[in-house]
């Protein structure tokens, strides 16, 4: 998958597209990127996704943008891991691209840009001020236009009593309120984050503190199994403990993490946390150094 931004001179003759966050490629985003793929099979063409940075709520309506699941740079990853993307567009979105109509977006981005043939997003997709280019709005421009759209139906999580959504919104419901093993349903795997060693001990096994990334979705303070690696490493996962609070004075969320292994860890090091499952039994975490946190 190539990546390119806003700054680059990308000019597509012809492409499938897709636009969206894209926020944590849960199973909804996977089944619109299936589609995305298959129609630019059909088609003969490649395939292109346009995303955006910051999220477009952020500039919008800041007090009401969401924490998100997955970096850009992580969204990459998982992007090109779905092995359905060819081309990705991150569209820096600023003031001026919020008031943008969804007409003119379609023309010089979508189109002049991109050589769009056909547009595959979801449902309940929009774009432009106003959020004014909806499925229906698109469609009557497309037959004006020359290409076509097709609005993929939001995917159901089988096996839920309630028919859960596979939505960005209910994974981050699910992870703020515990429940990891319902939002990796949603994922369709464990939720990641990367966290920065605070405070690091000596012994023989690892224990540390560390601050999540601000503005990322993190599980609801509580104990958690795990498992842990450096980031960007690909040696195995190492089983872990983990307790998340809030560290009022800073207003970061903490992790507090015990693994054993091979795995050596000091101050200012990054490292990548998976969220398994809610540890049910209410025990403390077990481990001799718990006194060095008091």
């Amino acid at each position: 998958m190539k990546v390119l931004t806003d700054t680059c001179d990308l000019r597509l003759p012809a492409a499938a597209v897709s636009i969206g966050m894209f926020d944590g490629v849960h199973r909804g985003h996977k089944k619109v990127l299936r589609q995305l793929r298959e129609r630019g099979r059909q088609l003969g063409v490649p395939t292109a996704v346009v995303t955006f940075d910051p999220h477009p709520r952020a500039v919008v309506r800041p007090d009401a943008c969401p924490m998100l699941l997955s970096s850009v740079d992580d969204r990459m990853q998982l992007l090109a891991a779905t092995g359905a993307v060819d081309h990705c567009l991150v569209l820096h979105f600023n003031h001026a691209r919020s008031q943008q109509p969804a007409d003119d977006f379609v023309l010089t981005t979508l189109m002049n840009q991109l050589g769009m043939r056909e547009l595959i997003v979801g449902e309940n997709f929009a774009c432009g001020r106003g959020r004014q280019g909806t499925v229906a709005y698109l469609s009557a421009l497309a037959r004006r236009l020359g290409f076509s759209v097709t609005g993929v139906p939001l995917d159901r999580v089988p096996g839920t009593h309630d028919a859960v959504r596979s939505s960005s919104t209910e994974a981050r419901r699910l992870i703020q309120s515990g429940d990891l093993a319902g939002a990796s349903a949603v994922l369709q795997r464990p939720h990641e984050m990367t966290g920065t060693i605070t405070r690091a001990l000596a012994a023989s096994r690892l224990v540390v503190e560390a601050a999540l990334g601000r503005g990322m979705c993190a599980p609801a303070a509580a104990d958690y199994v795990g498992a842990v690696r450096y980031r960007d490493d690909a040696s195995p996962w190492i089983p872990a403990q983990l307790r998340i609070r809030d560290d009022r004075s800073t207003g970061r969320r903490m992790v507090r993490l015990v693994a054993d292994g091979a795995l050596k860890a000091a101050r200012g090091d990054e490292l990548r946390i998976r969220f398994v499952d809610r540890a049910w039994t209410g025990r403390p975490l077990s481990h001799p150094e718990r006194s060095a946190w008091a």
